[in-house]
């Protein structure tokens, strides 16, 4: 059984659900503006962690991951960067463009993207439009909402009166003097009237809309779009992800919206990832500790050595990332895949063979289980290493622990048949005491990310490079 820590209640709790039953899953996608950092993608690799761990357990699934394309981010950079188009053109560009890297970047650290085969939907604020508009009709209809000066307010104070609880996934005092506020996006833990439906503005996009008998151009604000996209779960849906920074205001108020439209309950469980930090410092672009996948990548380390540093360290803590401890997730993976290469050899003698193989089914159950017990993947991850490190065969465990960690294990593929017979003619320039032509083919082999050992079972290589 899968169990979670639920933000809701600080509890770890268990999926109330059977293997076979579909699970639901709603997870706060990206705001695609720029480049996404390590912090956003650290929060997406854990998604795509609990996707695999919950299908891996034995339930179906039925996923969604919502496109930011509209917000107060994505309108001003798209006017800054095309300001010679339409307002909605200009906005389009620009969010298809980041989209695209955003995909390619999850793609990179072992997120299957196709659209056939990947685990979650994908679903674009500016795609659900008239659902967001009918959602805030609603709100409106049933007295939690006002109109002020061509846009449309949650009034938090009206919802507390009439019986509902805002706060209590933030864990806030909702007694505190109101204000209104438009920004998309605040930091004061505090309950405020926000923004529903924002006014037309010069130079901004803009979609009809009529309420109350008013016509009120516009735009959406930020916190209805989640309320509206993840509506298309049965509510209550089991399990609402996210970075740790959107519990407050934005998870909180897409749970008020949610009910105060629908009169039911958004989610049954909040998960949410905690804060990566660089060299123990918040990452900022003044501190340059600010770091995207490309960054990583211009210093020649693989995305997937970024995805096992993601998940040596556990979702509920902070993530503290520097060169050095990439640098050492960079040899576990090599190490790692260095362990699986051994069966696609010998040269010479045959590396020795357990007598008793390993008891697959047990080593199958075992890591679910603790993969499942709130994705406790730094112990699960020790079972990886350690079983993988055993000689003989494995079976099909690779590919099983492959399922859920996602680190290529099932893409191991054999040198070229050119490097054997360069191995080949090293052992028999070794034999006949020609070291100088030793030495140069291990130099050709190196050149090409081979490393040859010299063990008294025959010569072993191993990949340098991811």
């Amino acid at each position: 059984m899968l169990t979670l820590t639920n933000s809701l209640t600080k509890q770890l709790e268990q999926l109330d659900k059977l293997p076979g039953e579909t699970v639901t899953m709603y997870s706060c996608g990206p705001t695609v503006y720029d480049h996404a950092h390590i912090g956003n993608l650290r929060s997406f690799i854990m998604d795509d962690l609990l996707r695999r761990t919950i299908v891996a357990s034995g339930y179906k699934l039925n996923a969604i991951m919502n496109i930011t394309d509209i917000d107060d981010k994505t309108i001003h950079r798209s006017m800054e960067q095309y300001p010679e188009l339409e307002p909605r053109a200009a906005l389009k560009k620009l969010c298809d463009h980041y989209e695209q890297l955003f995909f390619e970047d999850l793609a990179a650290v072992g997120v299957d993207t196709h659209p056939k085969t990947r685990l979650f939907s994908v679903v674009r604020a500016t795609d659900q439009i008239p659902q967001m508009q009918s959602m805030i009709t609603q709100i409106h209809a049933n007295g939690l909402a006002y109109i002020s000066d061509g846009s449309v307010y949650f009034d938090v104070a009206a919802y507390i009166a009439a019986g509902h609880r805002y706060g209590r996934l933030a864990h806030i005092d909702p007694s505190h003097a109101q204000s209104r506020i438009d920004l998309d996006e605040y930091d004061k833990a505090e309950a405020q009237d926000f923004v529903l439906w924002k006014g037309e503005r010069d130079g901004e996009p803009s979609w009809e809309f009529e309420l109350a008998g008013q016509q009120l151009p516009g735009r959406p604000g930020w916190h209805i779009e989640c309320s509206a996209m993840s509506a298309a779960l049965d509510l209550p849906f089991d399990i609402h992800t996210g970075g740790i920074d959107l519990k407050f205001p934005h998870h909180e108020n897409e749970i008020a919206q949610t009910t105060a439209a629908t009169g039911k309950d958004m989610a049954r469980i909040f998960v949410h990832w905690n804060h990566l930090f660089v060299d123990g410092k918040k990452m900022s672009k003044s501190l340059k500790n600010f770091y995207t996948l490309g960054d990583i990548q211009k210093k020649d380390f693989s995305p997937l050595a970024f995805r096992l540093l993601a998940l040596q360290s556990h979702y509920s803590g902070e993530m503290n990332f520097s060169w050095k401890t990439l640098e050492a997730a960079k040899s576990t993976l090599l190490n790692l895949y260095a362990d699986l290469d051994r069966v696609l050899q010998p040269y010479g003698q045959a590396m020795p063979v357990r007598t008793v193989s390993p008891p697959i089914e047990s080593i199958k159950k075992s890591f679910i289980e603790l993969a499942g017990n709130n994705l406790a993947t730094p112990s699960a991850l020790v079972e990886v290493l350690r079983i993988l490190a055993l000689d003989g065969s494995l079976g099909d465990i690779p590919a099983h622990f492959e399922s859920v960690i996602a680190f290529g294990l099932s893409n191991r593929t054999d040198i070229t048949n050119a490097q054997k017979q360069l191995i080949t003619q090293r052992v028999e320039a070794k034999i006949a005491k020609n070291f100088a032509k030793s030495d140069e083919i291990r130099d050709t082999l190196l050149a090409q990310n081979l490393e040859i050992d010299d063990t008294p079972n025959g010569p072993r290589w191993r990949r340098t490079k991811i």
